[in-house]
């Protein structure tokens, strides 16, 4: 996807039709939410509870809809529109307020680099995060090449594995496959209001919390708001690595 994180464009819309609800104006206002991914979220389960969600505040969510032009004096956003056969067509919008994620990429000296794969991030194994050409080169983070959502939760669970394969390498081993592509998505609804979306590879739902991972609670606001932070700044960043385990074993509910 052409941006790092699902949740990084649709909190804002969120957070925008809560606070006019709160003001007594969402009825008399319109929002709408244009992705360039085919899912409103990579992960169905994730997917049909922020459908939900959109549905609750009456926001319109149009999906495969790329951003490609802005007039800022006109206040128009121009789209272009990718059916099912994959032929285009373009709309223009208006709008009174446009907040937009850019898309994202590597930067020029990875792209033009050996490392790079055709897409232009560095060529990883998805498991062991080493290099397939150059076995001394091990990539992780933003860059790497990893088919997951690049958020600091995922740096979390792939800095360990690195650090054990440069060191198990070094000692003429092979590295191992230890990285099964947790990433976490903080998934902010409403104020007060998260949805904590955490999954592996293959986009199966991993929760770290004995709780319905689809529902919106506050004490994933708390999470999101104070203890990552914390979590960031005391612990990440000077190298502790035990973490609390995702449950890989979780089943979703049946009113999924």
């Amino acid at each position: 996807m052409p941006f790092k994180c699902p949740g990084a464009p649709q909190k804002i819309a969120y957070l925008t039709a809560d606070h006019l609800r709160r003001s007594g104006l969402l009825k008399s206002c319109h929002v709408e939410f244009h992705t360039a991914t085919p899912a409103i979220f990579g992960v169905p389960f994730f997917a049909r509870a922020l459908t939900r969600g959109a549905a609750r505040y009456g926001i319109e969510v149009d999906v495969s809809h790329n951003l490609i032009a802005v007039d800022g004096a006109a206040r128009k956003a121009t789209f272009e529109v990718v059916d099912g056969d994959g032929k285009g067509s373009r709309i223009v919008v208006d709008y009174d307020m446009l907040h937009v994620t850019p898309p994202q990429a590597p930067p020029a000296f990875i792209r033009t680099s050996p490392l790079a794969n055709e897409a232009g991030w560095v060529d990883v194994d998805q498991g062991s995060l080493q290099h397939p050409k150059f076995s001394n080169v091990f990539s992780l983070g933003d860059v790497c090449s990893t088919p997951n959502s690049k958020t600091a939760a995922a740096i979390r669970k792939q800095s360990p594995v690195v650090v054990r394969n440069i060191l198990r390498v070094r000692k003429g081993e092979e590295a191992v496959a230890e990285y099964d592509g947790y990433a976490s998505c903080p998934l902010t609804t409403a104020y007060g209001k998260v949805i904590m979306a955490e999954f592996i590879y293959g986009g199966k739902v991993t929760p770290s919390l004995p709780l319905n991972p689809g529902k919106e609670r506050w004490v994933n606001w708390w999470i999101k708001k104070t203890g990552l932070p914390l979590m960031y700044w005391h612990y990440m960043l000077k190298g502790r690595e035990w973490f609390p385990d995702h449950n890989t074993n979780w089943r979703e509910p049946d009113e999924a």
